[in-house]
């Protein structure tokens, strides 16, 4: 099993239909692949975490890296895992409104370009204090 977490920004171009139809295709896509993940959204920012088979998560991952709806992409850690974290989530997603019982970790400089993601082990936090918060697996920003 293999991991990738990344930070991105959002372009002018990404607005809420074009998230939802990302979350869309990921959705209906990344099954086929075994791909599961998270998508967090902290406009303009995305701190994004894939996992699955290391050739379906890398390549997915160059795909992303393209993509015109974000810019400035940047991977904070990558590698080998035992077991993956959402295990039940084609793509989960994570908004604002979802973010306000974590609000503690946004203050001060923490939410400028999820600066605080350029460590893994808080980034690891962040994502798994999702864990178990069942509606993410089909939230939607809209």
């Amino acid at each position: 099993m293999y991991f990738i977490l990344y930070t991105s920004n959002a372009s002018e171009m990404c607005s809420s239909e074009e998230i939802n139809n990302i979350l869309e295709v990921s959705r209906r896509n990344n099954p086929s692949n075994s791909v599961t993940g998270l998508l967090i959204l902290k406009k303009p920012e995305f701190l994004q975490y894939l996992e699955g088979p290391e050739k379906a998560v890398t390549t997915l991952y160059e795909k992303i890296k393209t993509d015109s709806r974000h810019s400035s992409v940047k991977t904070i850690k990558d590698g080998e895992i035992e077991t993956r974290i959402f295990p039940d989530w084609e793509m989960g997603f994570a908004g604002e409104g979802d973010l306000q019982p974590l609000k503690w970790k946004w203050d001060v400089d923490k939410l400028t370009r999820f600066s605080f993601a350029d460590e893994l082990e808080e980034s690891m936090d962040v994502l798994k204090s999702f864990i178990g918060t069942k509606s993410l697996k089909t939230n939607t920003p809209v």
